[in-house]
């Protein structure tokens, strides 16, 4: 096992790296389109103020389409050079039902929702609770001496 080091922490999640995603919608006779995009990983920092692009003035509030935006305009790349939006304004002129799309491929990658954490800690909550035993089968009671 090596060495943990941030370095190694952020090549080992993909920091900065492209992530090609599928993803599917309906094309304008409504057959199923699929197109490939590449997913930017980001840093938890990166996440964290993804709605600065928005250039919101303090205290001011923002939409989740607003917040949808901006984080397609940082995460979502036709290559690696190359993002998919170039501005703000660039994000109203596909469908909802791909900026959707591009939303969930990008959360399977960065996690927004925190959906990998929830399904860990329900993973290590089951898990835990095997190594409880279970009602029909009672714990071994050890006699002390």
């Amino acid at each position: 096992m090596a060495k943990l080091t941030l370095e190694t922490a952020k090549k080992a999640v993909g920091i900065g790296t492209f992530v090609e995603k599928t993803i599917k919608f309906r094309d304008v006779s409504g057959k199923t389109f699929e197109g490939e995009i590449l997913v930017k990983v980001l840093t938890s920092d990166e996440v964290a103020n993804i709605t600065d692009i928005l250039g919101l003035k303090e205290g001011e509030k923002h939409t989740i389409e607003q917040y949808r935006a901006a984080m397609l305009i940082q995460s979502i790349y036709e290559a690696n050079d190359k993002p998919f939006f170039p501005d703000l304004k660039s994000t109203g002129a596909v469908s909802d039902e791909i900026k959707i799309a591009m939303y969930l491929a990008a959360d399977e990658v960065i996690n927004f929702t925190g959906k990998y954490w929830i399904s860990m800690k329900s993973l290590n909550s089951s898990a835990n609770s095997s190594v409880v035993g279970s009602a029909e089968e009672p714990l071994q009671k050890q006699d002390i001496i």
